[in-house]
């Protein structure tokens, strides 16, 4: 493997993929050295015929090639960056190519992919360096997104995003409240998980509030509680379904305790959304209207 290790630019290029696909605001990636380390183990296999002991070992080969990776990253074709150069330390410049990637298009309503304009800014030629990308919708044509990414040393975290994200949701889901369970997501996913959890109680509440039973009660008693709207809800459903089906109400009651509480409980926001979709889910099944 030679000092200037050849697959820089390819691994530097997934890692933004990657980041830019897959996270979501505030949320990071390394680079991936798994290529490194599987040529890396075929030149230790070099070393280790007869005349060739001289050859750095696997590890040395790990290391040299993640040295590759301390210069300045340039993305090619950014309307501005810095020069590719070789740095006091003798590190060199990384030049990749902006990748396209897959993000949801606000205008077409479905997650598309989108590809990188000339409006991409590389600023900071050492390891705490600053990108600006542009894509657009590749379905639309019109539909324009920016990204914000941070680099620290070698990881890329995702510090801005215009328009904010937004995540599609189950077609189960009732479509006037889907926005607050859209909503906590991207909270949750930002590192906002208690602010994530009051929207998804303010779901379940709000889909309370839109059905008829639930209206005639509220109309009668204004100052009527959560709990006492998810009973009148659950007084409405099939015996049968009720037995083998997550309770709202009880999803309800648990996110009220830990909002209450102020408990940032990521698992049990992950397990009341999953409760949430499997509730709507069978109330599709059971065709109840």
């Amino acid at each position: 493997m030679s000092m200037y290790y050849e697959k820089t630019a390819k691994i530097v290029g997934e890692a933004f993929k990657k980041l830019l696909s897959e996270k979501h605001l505030y949320q990071g990636v390394a680079l991936d050295f798994t290529t490194i380390k599987q040529d890396a183990k075929e030149c230790e296999m070099e070393r280790s015929k007869p005349g060739s002991s001289h050859l750095p070992s696997e590890f040395d080969l790990i290391e040299v090639g993640k040295k590759e990776f301390e210069g300045a990253w340039i993305p090619q074709g950014a309307s501005y960056a810095p020069c590719p150069t070789i740095g006091m330390e003798g590190r060199r410049s990384v030049v990749f190519d902006i990748p396209s990637v897959n993000t949801y298009c606000s205008k077409c309503g479905a997650a598309w992919p989108f590809n990188p304009t000339i409006g991409t800014i590389a600023i900071g030629e050492g390891q705490n360096q600053c990108f600006l990308f542009e894509y657009q919708c590749q379905q639309c044509k019109e539909e324009f997104v920016r990204f914000q990414i941070r680099r620290e040393g070698l990881k890329i975290r995702l510090t801005g995003r215009d328009p904010i994200e937004v995540l599609p949701t189950p077609r189960e889901l009732p479509k006037a409240m889907s926005k607050y369970f859209s909503n906590a997501h991207v909270a949750h996913n930002a590192g906002q998980t208690l602010a994530g959890i009051f929207l998804l109680r303010t779901f379940i509440e709000q889909y309370w509030r839109s059905l008829p039973t639930v209206k005639e009660f509220v109309a009668r008693q204004p100052r009527a509680t959560g709990d006492e709207q998810g009973d009148i809800y659950q007084g409405t459903l099939p015996d049968d379904f009720k037995a083998r089906i997550p309770s709202l109400r009880d999803i309800y009651s648990k996110l009220s305790e830990a909002m209450h509480m102020a408990n940032e409980d990521a698992a049990l926001f992950e397990d009341c959304s999953t409760k949430i979709i499997k509730h709507f889910k069978a109330r599709e099944i059971y065709e109840i209207p």
